[in-house]
């Protein structure tokens, strides 16, 4: 039995926030290659220096509760973790919180690397749009996520993936 290629990323918690970032052309970017969080998978999700730095709200990350066939097993990334997990569906599913302000206070904020543009990913997976506009983001060869999110009700478009679920690595 052939093994299976390792990811070539290192995780999140291997770096300093600082130390993903790089100055291009007077804009916080990505300075690596962005993979799935998935040790097994090697999807790249974006190249290096496509997205940019910012802070929004980290509820939206949150999976809302769904009915779930019993004994099925839906893959996540928890909420402060950058590791997978395999949840049963009789586990909690934190449901969507929804924020009637257009400016969360920083506690409620988290990193993500922007992209204005669905093209400028290398891989990516949407979800079907949920009822308050909210599709998440996943690995498009494993479905591993939500790795971020996309609000179609926003005024600006703007793809959003989360620094701390995925891994990076630098090119040689």
């Amino acid at each position: 039995m052939a093994a299976t290629a390792r990811n070539p990323g290192k995780q999140y918690t291997e770096f300093k926030e600082q130390d993903l970032t790089t100055s291009v052309q007077e804009r916080t970017a990505n300075k690596f290659d962005i993979y799935c969080p998935q040790e097994s998978c090697r999807c790249k999700l974006l190249l290096a220096q496509a997205a940019t730095l910012a802070h929004r709200e980290k509820s939206k990350l949150s999976l809302p509760k769904l009915p779930v066939a019993p004994g099925a097993t839906v893959s996540t990334i928890e909420e402060n973790d950058s590791t997978v997990h395999e949840d049963t569906a009789q586990s909690e599913i934190k449901e969507t919180e929804e924020s009637n302000t257009t400016t969360a206070p920083v506690e409620d904020q988290q990193a993500f690397w922007r992209v204005s543009n669905m093209m400028a990913f290398e891989n990516i997976g949407f979800s079907k749009k949920l009822p308050n506009g909210i599709q998440f983001l996943s690995c498009a060869d494993c479905d591993t996520g939500p790795l971020g999110y996309h609000d179609s009700t926003g005024s600006s478009k703007e793809y959003l993936i989360a620094l701390n679920r995925v891994r990076y690595h630098e090119r040689s």
